[in-house]
């Protein structure tokens, strides 16, 4: 089987100010750059276009070819009827896989995944999520890695000297409280939960363990129920904290220069240095992105993956600085368009000055990170690691049994 042999179609809900939209989009191009005929489908949210959708799902069942439907977070499910009290979709009925593209840690949907159909391909943004599928249950669906990625490059990039923004960060910061009146929040005012949550924190903080993994380990030790189910809502709660606070740490610890602020901002207090522009929309981030010297990037619970602003803003030849990450280990060591953010943020000025004070060295990193970027770090090279399972998929239904 090739690639042209297959026909996607990508279900897109527009919001404002979301990267959402744009993400599904650019994964659809990518599908129809390997060659599958990929349509997407933008529907607003509350009003889906689910007669719409049928009737494009109708005529991919009817043209004949193996197809697929990817949804965000596995959102979209196609019931076709109900036999016996149970919802018969039309992903299994009609052999069309659901490619659930995952844009969170999957504990934020994990209603949808256990409603998500048999033939669901989940893909998750970091490695470490797939200890939570399995202990969900969710294992007897196929599950890859497939962290984000980022869309084509723009051709002739600015150099370093001609980007009139010098820092650049996008994303909420939703003021976070101390870290004991999280605990007592968190935990509902129960100590023993509240002593996991603090033991999961300090391990997710210091160790760099993934969240649930941490709270498996701290809850079993108090006797707790350490299931997917009972601890999703603390997965949440815990990924979210975390990234809150490290990103205000981060920020209010950048003092050598005046950082555009893209985003939600909870409480400006100790922010009030920088440039804050409030919500913006992507369109105009990418803009930015195409502007800026050093694009910050703050996403530290994705430790053994990737966040889609680091791949968009190399897109648009920024230099990006990160977290530490497995996944990127390599383009961090070698400075493949990006370098590493320090855990002790007492030397991130320091670090950041030393690049923006030599532009040249900026376009040296930024340019190794342009070499190899389609094959490395694109949309088109992430859903070539997709199509082999659809491959798959499609070559075991037409077996015989």
């Amino acid at each position: 089987m090739r690639a042209t042999d297959l026909q996607a179609l990508a279900i897109a809900t527009v919001s404002v100010n979301s990267a959402f939209d744009t993400i599904v989009s650019d994964v659809s191009a990518a599908l129809n750059t390997l060659g599958v005929s990929s349509r997407t489908l933008h529907q607003t949210p509350g009003q889906p276009g689910i007669g719409l959708a049928q009737a494009l799902i109708g005529h991919m069942r009817s043209d004949g070819m193996p197809s697929f439907i990817l949804s965000c977070n596995a959102k979209d499910r196609f019931v076709l009827r109900q036999e016996q009290g149970r919802d018969i979709t039309i992903h299994e009925a009609w052999a069309m896989p659901m490619v659930a593209l995952m844009l969170d840690h999957p504990a934020l949907h994990l209603e949808n995944l256990l409603r998500a159909p048999q033939n669901t391909i989940i893909t998750v943004i970091d490695e470490g999520h797939l200890v939570f599928l399995n202990h969900a249950g969710l294992n007897a669906r196929t599950q890859i890695f497939c962290p984000h990625g980022g869309p084509e490059p723009i051709p002739h990039p600015r150099p370093s000297r001609e980007r009139p923004i010098d820092l650049l960060f996008s994303g909420h910061i939703l003021s976070p409280a101390p870290i004991p009146l999280w605990l007592d929040t968190a935990s509902g005012g129960q100590s023993c939960v509240r002593g996991g949550l603090e033991e999961a924190f300090d391990a997710v903080r210091s160790e760099g363990q993934e969240i649930y993994t941490a709270l498996v380990a701290a809850f079993q030790r108090r006797g707790l129920a350490a299931t997917p189910m009972a601890l999703a809502k603390h997965v949440i709660a815990l990924d979210s904290y975390a990234m809150q606070l490290r990103r205000h740490e981060i920020l209010r610890n950048i003092t050598c220069r005046r950082v555009v602020i893209l985003g939600e901002i909870g409480d400006s207090r100790g922010l009030d240095h920088h440039d804050l522009r409030g919500p913006t929309s992507f369109a105009k981030t990418r803009s930015l992105m195409a502007n800026a010297k050093i694009l910050i990037n703050s996403r530290w619970t994705f430790g053994r993956g990737g966040h889609e602003r680091i791949f968009y803003g190399m897109s648009r030849g920024a230099v990006i600085a990160t977290e530490q990450s497995t996944f990127l280990s390599e383009d961090l060591s070698q400075e493949i368009g990006m370098f590493a953010l320090p855990h002790d943020l007492t030397t991130v000025n320091d670090r950041l000055n030393e690049r923006l004070n030599d532009p040249e060295h900026l376009d040296e990193i930024r340019a190794r990170g342009f070499t190899g970027y389609r094959q490395r770090h694109s949309w088109q090279e992430r859903m070539s690691r997709l199509l082999p399972y659809l491959y798959d998929y499609y070559d075991a239904a037409r077996s015989p049994c």
